[in-house]
């Protein structure tokens, strides 16, 4: 399957949003934008917590609590027929109660080894040396278009139906491919089977509403929907003296699941996932960003959204033989207004089947699968655009040319793929897998062949060894043939990973892997024909996990990434440090658990800053204008970033509960981004998250 990140248009001035735009964020005329947006989402955040609580009151219509369905959540470093898996398993309890993710399971993955993130706003992981843009999401077997709105600040999916999440950051299997950095795959837990039942929860920030349960015997559903809420209330806020004004994003999701048992061998099921965000913000003449750029003067705004249906049918076709066959079709829309700079519109129509079949004869565990898809993308472009990639950081936008087209094409994509895993003996396990493409648009044909290798030295100690090529097209905005170059070929990667995991006695645990990527085939902007593929790159690294499962005392992890990641420009020969290369990451989720009524948590996060091109001069441009001159891309770094997340939850009846929270308890000032003055001769940092405390009230009846 085909990532979605990769079939739709994007435009480089819009990068703000990494779930949904996929092109680089390293110009400075992209970092104003960032600025700018995350002013709006910091606000946005604060005003939420500003209410004396975040009441959530839910109302529960059974009974009894389904405890097996609704709370148990699960963390995975890999699914069991990938070779070489380094398991981490967080219980739902863990994940709703983690300080500092206001019970959003999806956004503990930040706290994982070897995922890195330059903001507190950004949802964005880059994995191991790639791009945000780089990796591709499933749920369920099934795409999805982003995980997360508005950047990063709260997940798609209902916390309540998150039941694991798969994340696959080095030569994994080839049922996941067109992608270089890494795969994140979440499973929803099934309908509750006893009663029809219901939840509501209310807060600052947004209200959901879920309902599930049997509609006979053999079938169920779930249905759960949420929206914003502070945008009803705050329509817009003003800061005069930065000369800027933003209303406050919304945002909304639906899940939906119709699950039919049709045997104790077959089971079908129809799954609906819509999200749909949008943003807007103004700046006058007197903001810093228009006086640098003139083209941002003016209203900008962003709309969002996809929809994702699909059939699934799974099947036990005997003792030793399972199917899953997927048939959907998922639609993304994206409309886009930039000050004066114009306006770009994409809908991505991807009709999409995945079929997929694990047999076991003897010490082999085949899987076999295909995936076909058919994407249309319909274009509306008449916009400036300055061809921004990583490897160029001087990216002025009122200086560029406009770009227009309005364009409808279709891009048919299938891939057949096979895994092996061969159980040698008691000890050896040997795997491997190959994986073939067709990309019809591109006019390309690929093969990535995967290989791993297993030592069970013991019951409780496995070292591991997985190699593997992947392949990943560049985005549809740099080879569409109207204003990029349809000649481009995929970006490529080798990769290799060697781990070991140990489970040790009273539930503690450890695992550690060295790694390393190579990549080739980065796309380059150029004067006449707009992109080529003229860079690669390199990562490397040691990640460590420590953790103790949950109970009574003291559970949780320590995670520590140790890393280096470089880019080569082909064509001029310019080396320089990845823009999310960030050498030291270290996490550390701590909870203790008094009694059945109380427990503790603590969160402390820390990472090396992340990189940063400086301003060393400037220079007059030909309209007259002031322009920065740049130094050694991504030369500079900013502060080292580190917070500390502290949360209290108290179980007051069994009915009742409630938790306080501190977020980013020390107050500390991270730097997230650098204002430079009118004149670029001065230079103010950008503060991140700041300190803000936060409470809950869950009610069950």
């Amino acid at each position: 399957m085909k990532n979605l990140s990769n079939l739709s248009s994007q435009h480089p001035l819009v990068s703000f949003l990494a779930p949904v735009v996929q092109t680089s964020r390293h110009s400075f005329r992209q970092r104003s934008f960032v600025r700018c947006f995350n002013r709006a989402m910091l606000a946005f955040i604060a005003s939420g917590m500003a209410v004396s609580a975040q009441a959530q009151q839910q109302v529960d219509t059974s009974k009894k609590e389904n405890t097996e369905q609704e709370q148990k959540v699960e963390v995975h470093g890999a699914k069991p027929m990938q070779s070489g898996t380094q398991k981490m398993s967080l219980s739902g309890e863990e994940l709703f109660k983690m300080p500092g993710s206001g019970g959003d399971p999806l956004k503990a993955l930040q706290t994982l080894p070897g995922i890195a993130a330059n903001n507190d706003g950004d949802g964005g992981a880059a994995v191991r040396g790639a791009r945000p843009s780089d990796n591709a999401y499933y749920v369920d077997f099934l795409p999805v278009g982003y995980l997360f709105h508005m950047g990063g600040f709260v997940s798609v999916f209902n916390p309540d139906l998150v039941r694991r999440f798969d994340v696959y950051s080095a030569a994994w299997s080839p049922q996941y491919g067109n992608v270089v950095g890494g795969v994140f795959d979440a499973s929803l837990r099934n309908p509750r089977t006893d009663r029809i039942g219901g939840k509501i929860r209310t807060g600052a920030l947004a209200a959901n509403v879920l309902v599930e349960g049997p509609l006979s015997e053999n079938t169920s559903f779930f249905l759960s929907a949420r929206r914003s809420v502070i945008d009803l209330f705050v329509k817009e806020i003003k800061d005069e003296k930065a000369g800027t004004s933003f209303t406050f994003p919304s945002y909304s999701d639906v899940q939906g699941r119709f699950l039919w048992n049709i045997d104790n061998k077959n089971r079908l099921r129809f799954d609906l996932t819509t999200a749909q965000d949008s943003a807007k913000f103004t700046l006058k003449k007197d903001s810093i960003d228009v006086q640098h750029d003139p083209v941002l003067l003016g209203e900008s705004a962003l709309a969002s959204s996809f929809n994702n249906m699909a059939l699934v049918w799974e099947s036990d076709l005997s003792s030793t033989t399972s199917s899953q066959l997927a048939v959907g079709r998922m639609v993304a829309h994206q409309k886009t207004r930039i000050g004066s700079a114009g306006a770009y519109a994409t809908t991505s129509t991807l009709t999409y089947l995945r079929d997929q079949m694990t047999k076991n004869i003897g010490d082999h565990q085949l899987t076999v699968g295909a995936d076909i898809s058919s994407n249309v993308l319909d274009v509306d472009v008449n916009i400036k655009n300055p061809r921004c990639t990583e490897f160029d950081p001087n990216c002025d936008s009122t200086a560029a040319n406009f770009s227009k087209t309005v364009s409808s094409q279709r891009d048919n994509f299938g891939a057949v793929y096979l895994n092996d895993r061969w159980r040698l003996g008691s000890q050896w396990t040997l795997t491997g897998g190959l994986r073939s493409a067709r990309d019809d648009y591109l006019k390309e044909t690929v093969i990535d062949p995967r290989l791993g290798l297993e030592y069970r030295y013991s019951p409780h100690t496995v070292f591991s060894l997985t190699a593997g090529r992947h392949h990943q097209e560049p985005s549809r905005e740099q080879s569409l043939a109207e204003i990029g170059n349809p000649n481009l070929k995929s970006i490529r990667s080798n990769q290799i990973a060697f781990g070991l995991a140990q489970n040790l006695d009273q539930g503690w645990s450890w695992r550690a892997e060295i790694y390393k990527k190579e990549f080739d085939h980065f796309v380059v902007n150029d004067p006449l024909v707009n992109y080529v593929n003229g860079a690669s790159g390199s990562a490397h690294g040691l990640e460590v996990l420590v953790k103790k499962d949950m109970g009574y005392g003291l559970s949780g992890f320590v995670s520590l990434s140790v890393s280096k990641s470089k880019r080569h420009n082909d064509i001029t020969g310019e080396n320089f440090t990845f823009g999310f290369d960030q050498p030291v990451i270290a996490n550390a989720v701590l909870q203790y658990k008094q009694s059945d009524k109380i427990q503790y948590g603590a969160r402390w996060s820390y990472h090396t800053g992340h990189p940063d091109t400086p301003i060393v001069g400037i220079r007059t441009g030909t309209d007259g204008r002031l322009l920065p001159v740049y130094g050694v891309l991504n030369s500079e770094r900013m502060p080292a970033y580190h917070r500390l997340d502290l949360r209290v939850d108290f179980q007051k009846t069994e009915r009742l509960s409630y938790y306080v929270e501190l977020i980013n308890a020390y107050a500390r000032k991270n730097v997230g981004a650098y204002e430079y003055s009118a004149d670029y001769k001065t230079r103010k940092p950008q503060a991140q998250m700041p300190f803000f405390p936060s409470a809950g009230l869950e009610y069950k009846f």
